[in-house]
């Protein structure tokens, strides 16, 4: 059974750190090999969870690693797209890790009662990140924090965000900064966060030696001011 990624270790320790009640039950869209429910359920993070894939592959490797870690009467899996395999209220905590964040946002928007009734919803995008932060904002969610994962693959240096929102039901606005850096991520100004600020700049000064639109020269500029 193979250890968490630092990333997923930071989704774990957001879900541990929301954890309010032993009988709680955690669903993991796009779940790929189970690594997370399987992690979740031996933390006590979760005393169920709902393991959830598109593809029957990756969900039949998910099948046998939970029948491996002896947790297949803990762990459920199940093969559908998005929330719609899920009945709406019966996870606590609903994790969508490692897609885009459109991709996140498209998810919930199309199954958003499910997504409205759990307790908890705990993402990990892999970019459009301020995207998914005001697409939550006008579907009602209120997000309650995030955090900042480090990672090298390959000799390179990655950096995560997860971060963790509830439905309200009332509409928050942030600034375009916030929405582009995270309100809490600037407010805390960690040591992660202020690499993950320098690492920023340096992608943005790359990309804006090498456009010529207007356009997107302009957007390019005024991201790369946010980050001074």
């Amino acid at each position: 059974m193979q250890g968490l990624s630092p990333r997923l270790q930071a989704v774990l320790g957001f879900c541990r750190s929301l954890h309010t009640r032993k009988s709680g039950v955690l669903a993991d869209i796009g779940t790929d090999h189970a690594y997370l429910p399987i992690a979740a359920i031996r933390h006590g993070v979760c005393s169920r969870a709902i393991a959830c894939d598109l593809h029957p592959g990756p969900l039949a490797i998910a099948v046998e690693n939970i029948r491996d870690a002896e947790l297949a009467d803990k762990i459920e899996t199940r093969l559908g797209d998005g929330l719609v395999p899920l009945i709406p209220g019966e996870s606590d905590y609903i994790v969508i890790a490692g897609m885009g964040g459109m991709r996140i946002r498209n998810i919930i928007l199309e199954g958003i009662k499910q997504a409205q009734l759990a307790k908890r919803l705990v993402l990990q995008p892999q970019h459009d990140t301020a995207l998914l932060r005001k697409s939550l904002h006008e579907a009602g969610f209120e997000i309650e924090g995030e955090r900042l994962a480090h990672e090298i693959v390959s000799g390179k240096e990655h950096f995560y965000v997860v971060l963790a929102a509830r439905y309200t039901g009332e509409v928050t606005t942030w600034s375009e900064r916030e929405y582009f850096l995270g309100k809490y991520l600037i407010e805390e100004a960690s040591k992660d966060f202020l690499a993950y600020v320098a690492s920023e700049k340096e992608k943005i000064k790359k990309y804006i030696a090498s456009i010529r639109n207007e356009s997107a020269l302009a957007d390019a500029q005024k991201r790369l001011q946010w980050l001074s």
